[in-house]
């Protein structure tokens, strides 16, 4: 590849070996309004015909260098599952959507503190809270399985990896603090369990401490320490942080079912379409977990990206159909 830019030998090792395995290039472009965990325009999801990482000009040295491997590697499985005709998104479309609107309806009558909500703040939540769930549930299992892959491959990114992973852990399980009492508990608990999910295993296959949830978020660290009879006291049960350990808990168990960790310690181009496949299974298992499995469905990237252009039609639609009215 052609690089303007200043990277370590082991950032562009890993590039070179992702052009050899999928036969292309990779560009890379800084930009001023990047996000931190940087953008992958690829040609497997957007038909664009290029892959470009895209990093923010804030972000210098090795973390730069991690944003762009993470991205590298979100690149190689995605071109892996593109060779073996096998590569899939979470999509949608009206039917699905009014399904999980109409059940997320539902859900905001049941609690206790959004079932007094106004009208018109309950019909903006259905839509808001299934998109919501789209976009993490097509996102977090990719970072996951990225993340351990960079780990593995390339280790001298370690403290720049963790570094950014406790900041980014910090801002998603905050994320939806300020709203935790305009939207179901049973959402700010499923939503919040798959990042805790993601930072404990993660913080077990690297072996890094800090990452793990217990200890890196203050509202989990008062679990810590606590037995068994005090955990099953009410004022625990009670507790939506307490609530979002369990959930989290059980996500982390039914992935390591999967061995994600044995097969990922040397990851390679005979074990690239294996881990791209745990990136669905994760997915699905979670999905089935939560019990949202006819809120979404696999399909090609090119439906996901119709369906994105037509979210305000099927939102509408689905109003429709659930109050008889737009």
């Amino acid at each position: 590849m052609e690089n303007k830019y200043e990277i370590s030998s082991s950032l562009q090792s890993l590039l070179d070996h992702v052009e050899d395995q999928l036969d292309t290039r990779i560009h890379l472009q800084r930009k001023q309004d990047a996000p931190k965990k940087g953008l992958l325009l690829d040609q497997y999801s957007f038909q664009s015909g290029r892959n470009v990482i895209v990093f923010s000009n804030q972000q210098i040295g090795m973390l730069k260098d991690f944003v762009i491997a993470q991205n590298a590697i979100k690149l190689l499985l995605k071109g892996i599952a593109a060779k073996n005709s096998g590569y899939r998104v979470l999509s949608f479309d009206g039917k699905s959507a009014t399904v999980g609107m109409e059940q997320i309806y539902l859900d905001v009558l049941k609690d206790e503190k959004t079932r007094h909500l106004d009208f018109w703040i309950k019909k903006k939540l259905m839509f808001y809270l299934y998109m919501l769930f789209h976009e993490t549930l097509s996102e977090l299992p990719w970072t996951l399985m990225a993340n351990i892959v960079v780990s593995k491959l390339c280790p001298v990114m370690r403290n720049a990896q963790v570094y950014f992973l406790m900041k980014e852990s910090m801002r998603d399980m905050h994320d939806l603090v300020s709203f935790k009492d305009f939207i179901p508990r049973r959402y700010f608990v499923m939503h919040n369990g798959m990042f805790y999910g993601r930072d404990l295993l993660l913080g077990e296959v690297m072996s890094e401490m800090k990452l793990n949830p217990m200890i890196n978020i203050p509202e989990m660290k008062k679990f810590k320490n606590l037995n068994l009879m005090e955990m099953l006291t009410h004022r625990w049960q009670k507790n939506p942080w307490y609530q979002t350990k369990l959930v989290g808990d059980a996500m982390v168990n039914i992935i390591k079912e999967l061995k994600v960790a044995q097969t990922c310690e040397n990851p390679r181009a005979e074990t690239y379409p294996t881990i791209y496949n745990f990136i669905e299974e994760i997915t699905n298992r979670w999905i089935k977990l939560m019990q949202i499995e006819k809120y979404y469905f696999w399909d090609t990237s090119e439906h996901q990206q119709n369906a994105m252009k037509m979210q305000e039609e099927y939102e509408k639609e689905a109003r429709m159909s659930i109050f008889g009215e737009i």
